[in-house]
C-alpha cells in the first residue's frame, strides 16, 4: 500500500520513513496504517516499531539503520531523527491537495489493551493472604501447632495477638500500675524506659502469713539478740534456686538484719566455686589449685552433699580456700572463728586449718564409718583475722566453711544451688545425712525458697509431684530440728516472652504460688508471698523495660532488684518480729 506525504502529496511506498521528494519524516500515524492495511491484503509482516519513537514533546537522536536495498528501489536511509515543529503549508498546497481521511483500523486486529486485575489478586496481596493462611493453620490443628512449638512455648504464644499489632494510647490519667516519669501504663501498652532512679513502685505491706504463730520461736531468740545478751546469735539458714547462688537476694537482707541487730558472721560458704557465677557478698573469698565441683542435681542420686548441697574432693595437696574480712562496707569485718564441714569416711586423706597464715592444724578424715566431720579454728584474739583451708595428703570431702563471731548478732546462711527445686532436697540429698547437718548448724529459722524452677515444667502431674515434695522436706526438717521455725516464701515474678514482643507473667507461676501458700498453712509453717509482694502480675515485664532491674532471661534480678527482693523479706521479718513483741508485751 502507498502513503502520501501530507507536506508535498508525494506518494510514496508504505514502507517509507522519509519523503523521496521533501525529505520530511512521515508521521508514525501514517506509517501505521500503511503497514495494518499490507497485513490485510497478505502482505509479509513487519519489524514491530520500536516502542521509544521519539515525540516532539521528548526528542532522541537515534543512530542511522541502514537496510537491504530493495530491487529497482532507490536506498533510502532510515533514520529516526527528532521531527522539527514543521508549519502549515502554503494555501496553494493545501488547496491543490486535498485532506486523506483517517484509515479505521481492521475490526480483526484491535489494539491490545493492559488487562486490569482486582488488587486481589495481585501478586503482592496473593503473598500476604498465603503467609497468614500458613501462619494460622497450626491455631487450628493440634498436631501441627506442637511440631512448631519452641522450648515448651506453645505455638499461639509465638503468634502476636492481632489486637497487639496497634496501640491505642489515652492521653491523660494515670492508673494503678503506672511508672513513675512515664506516660500512662495498661495492660495493653508497652512500657518505656524512664532513666529514673526509682522506676518501678514495690510494696513492703504485705505481711507474712503465719496463723499458728510458728515463728515465734524465731522471733524470740531474735529478742535476745536484740537485748545484746551475750553470745545471743540468731541464725538464719535460707535454702533456694540460682537467685540466691550468687547472694544476690540474701545479702541485702543480711546486711539489713545485721545493721539493725548486730553482726555476728558471715555463716556458711562452699569451699570452692561450683558454678562462675557463685559468690558472698561481706567477705573476701577466694579458692584454686584444682578441686573437683560436685553439686546435687536432677541425676543425683542420694548421697552426702552436706549443708549447702554441693560439695568439693581432692586427692593430694595444692588446693585451697581462702577467707578474710570484706574489703568494703560496714559488715563483714570481724571473724573470731571457722569450723569446716566435711566427711569422714574409712581410709579418708587429710587437710590442714589456718588463721592468719599461723597456726596451722592438720585435719584427718579417716574414720571406720561415714559420718559428718566438724572442725573449728578459732583466732587468738577478735577483729579483722583470715583463714585458710588446704588440701592435704590422700582424699577428702568438704562441704564448706561456717566464718562467725562471738556475737550478738545475725548470721545468714545463702544455700543456692543452680537449677535447684524443693525436690532435690528429697532425692538428691540422703536423709539422715542432711538432718545430722542441720542439728549442728541449728539454725533458728530455716527458709524454703522454691519454684522458679518447678514453673518451667508445671503440668498437673507435676503440680502434684511438687506438693508431695514440700510437704516431704518440711517434714524431713522437723525430724532434724523438732519446733524449729520453718518459712516457705513463694518465687518471685517470672517473665516470659510471647509474640509481639510483649512479656507476660510465665502462667505457672501464680499456680505454684497458691499451692506453697496451701502447704505451708496445712504443715503449720509461715509463709511469704513474694511474688504479691514484688508487685504480682507483670512485674518482670515492667522491670525489663525500666532498665537495670532484671536480666534478659526475665528471671534473675540485678543489683538493683536484688535489692528490692531483699527488702521485702527484711520488711516481712521485721513487721512479724514487731507484732510478735506487742503480743508478748516486750
Amino acid at each position: 500500500m502507498n502513503i502520501v506525504c501530507k507536506v508535498c502529496g508525494t506518494s510514496l511506498r508504505g514502507r517509507a520513513k522519509f519523503c523521496n521528494k521533501c525529505g520530511v519524516p512521515l508521521s508514525l500515524f501514517e506509517q501505521l496504517s500503511a503497514r495494518i492495511s499490507g497485513q490485510k491484503k497478505g502482505a509479509a509482516p513487519l519489524v514491530d516499531l520500536d516502542d521509544d519513537v521519539p515525540t516532539v514533546d521528548s526528542p532522541r537522536i537515534r543512530k542511522p539503520v541502514v537496510n537491504t536495498p530493495v530491487v529497482n528501489t532507490p536506498m533510502v536511509p532510515q533514520q529516526v531523527i527528532a521531527p522539527p515543529v514543521v508549519s502549515a503549508p502554503p494555501p496553494s498546497q493545501l488547496s491543490a491537495q486535498p485532506p486523506i481521511p483517517a484509515q479505521p483500523l481492521p475490526a480483526q486486529t484491535p489494539i491490545k489493551e493492559k488487562r486490569k486485575y482486582h488488587i486481589l489478586l495481585s501478586k503482592p496481596t496473593q503473598t500476604i493472604l498465603l503467609v497468614f493462611i500458613l501462619g494460622a493453620l497450626p491455631l487450628y490443628i493440634p498436631k501441627l501447632a506442637n511440631m512448631l512449638s519452641l522450648n515448651d512455648q506453645p505455638y499461639n504464644e509465638m503468634v502476636p495477638d492481632p489486637r497487639e499489632l496497634i496501640t491505642f494510647k489515652k492521653s491523660s490519667g494515670l492508673s494503678d500500675s503506672a511508672i513513675p516519669g512515664t506516660g500512662e501504663a495498661t495492660g495493653e501498652e508497652t512500657y518505656s524506659a524512664t532513666g529514673v532512679d526509682d522506676p518501678v513502685i514495690v510494696g513492703s505491706d504485705h505481711p507474712i502469713e503465719d496463723p499458728s504463730k510458728s515463728l515465734d520461736p524465731f522471733y524470740a531468740a531474735l529478742a535476745r539478740t536484740e537485748a545484746k545478751q551475750p553470745g545471743a546469735i540468731t541464725r538464719i539458714t535460707h535454702y533456694g534456686d540460682s537467685p540466691i547462688t550468687n547472694d544476690g537476694l540474701t545479702a541485702p537482707t543480711r546486711r539489713m538484719l545485721q545493721e539493725q541487730f548486730g553482726d555476728a558472721g558471715h555463716g556458711f560458704i562452699l569451699i570452692d566455686k561450683p558454678w562462675a557465677w557463685y559468690g558472698h557478698q561481706a567477705i573476701t573469698f577466694s579458692s584454686g589449685g584444682g578441686w573437683n565441683d560436685n553439686a546435687m542435681g536432677p541425676a543425683s542420686n542420694a548421697s552426702e552433699f552436706g549443708l549447702g548441697g554441693a560439695y568439693v574432693t581432692a586427692s593430694g595437696a595444692g588446693k585451697y580456700a581462702r577467707f578474710a574480712p570484706a574489703s568494703d562496707g560496714a559488715m563483714g569485718k570481724n571473724f573470731s572463728r571457722m569450723e569446716v564441714y566435711y566427711l569422714n569416711t574409712p581410709g579418708g586423706g587429710q587437710f590442714s586449718v589456718s588463721v592468719n597464715g599461723q597456726d596451722s592444724q592438720m585435719v584427718s578424715t579417716d574414720s571406720p564409718s561415714t559420718a559428718s566431720g566438724f572442725y573449728e579454728i578459732r583466732a587468738k584474739n577478735s577483729g579483722a583475722n583470715s583463714f585458710e583451708v588446704r588440701s592435704g595428703s590422700g582424699t577428702v570431702r568438704l562441704f564448706g566453711a561456717v566464718i562467725e563471731n562471738d556475737g550478738p548478732g545475725i548470721v545468714y546462711d545463702s544455700l543456692g544451688v543452680n537449677g535447684a527445686y524443693a525436690g532435690l532436697l528429697v532425692t538428691a540429698m540422703a536423709e539422715a545425712h542432711w538432718q545430722e547437718q542441720l542439728r549442728h548448724r541449728k539454725p533458728d529459722l530455716v527458709i524454703l525458697n522454691y519454684g522458679t524452677n518447678e514453673s518451667q515444667y508445671a503440668s498437673a502431674d507435676q503440680m502434684q509431684r511438687y506438693e508431695r515434695d514440700l510437704h516431704e522436706v518440711i517434714r524431713r526438717v522437723r525430724v532434724g530440728l523438732p519446733g524449729v521455725a520453718i518459712l516457705v516464701i513463694s518465687p518471685m515474678d517470672r517473665g516470659k516472652k510471647v509474640g509481639g514482643g510483649k512479656i507476660i507473667t510465665w502462667p505457672s507461676i501464680p499456680a505454684i504460688v497458691e499451692m506453697q501458700r496451701r502447704v505451708a498453712l496445712e504443715e503449720n509453717c509461715a509463709f511469704f508471698n513474694m511474688y504479691q509482694a514484688m508487685g504480682g502480675e507483670g512485674t518482670m515485664a515492667k522491670w525489663a523495660a525500666a532498665k537495670n532491674m532484671v536480666s534478659s532471661d526475665l528471671i534473675h534480678p540485678s543489683p538493683k532488684g536484688a535489692e528490692i527482693i531483699g527488702g521485702l523479706t527484711y520488711e516481712a521479718l521485721k513487721d512479724g518480729f514487731t507484732k510478735y513483741k506487742a503480743r508478748a508485751g516486750k
